[in-house]
């Protein structure tokens, strides 16, 4: 129990920090050069379209070439030390014209890794919470 606790207030704790590191990057120089755009959940993401000389290409070639367009997006992750406390989600964009297929694009986000917070631990705390609420409202 004691910890989960203390797993449970680092995990608060490293949001914080991702999320206090990200706002001041945001002004930054660099940050805007790279592509990078912050959600409402304080990921960072940005879209890694290829060059009109790349499309058409073979899809393998693709996705190298997006791995290297990539790698200043990492190192700069690493520069301002969030790459200990956020994970990489790389997922390729589906077409707008065609839904089924996919475009050669790809979405990358940056978002805080959690070891104790998950959505189902969430929800059941918000459920236990409104009983309890409800219960204290009603009977007393």
């Amino acid at each position: 129990m004691m910890r989960t606790l203390i797993l449970l207030w680092y995990d608060i704790k490293g949001y914080f920090m991702v999320r206090s590191i990200l706002r001041k990057q945001m002004k930054t120089v660099d940050f805007n050069k790279l592509g990078l755009r912050v959600d409402w959940v304080n990921r960072a993401y940005t879209v890694i379209n290829p060059s009109e000389e790349d499309k058409g290409d073979d899809p393998s070639m693709l996705r190298i070439k997006a791995q290297n367009k990539m790698l200043p997006i990492h190192r700069y992750m690493d520069k301002i030390g969030l790459s200990e406390f956020v994970s990489v989600s790389v997922e390729q964009i589906p077409d707008s014209e065609d839904p089924s297929k996919l475009s050669d694009s790809y979405l990358l986000v940056y978002y805080p890794i959690f070891r104790v917070i998950t959505t189902w631990k969430v929800a059941v705390f918000f459920v236990i919470s409104g009983v309890a609420s409800w219960a204290l409202y009603y009977f007393l």
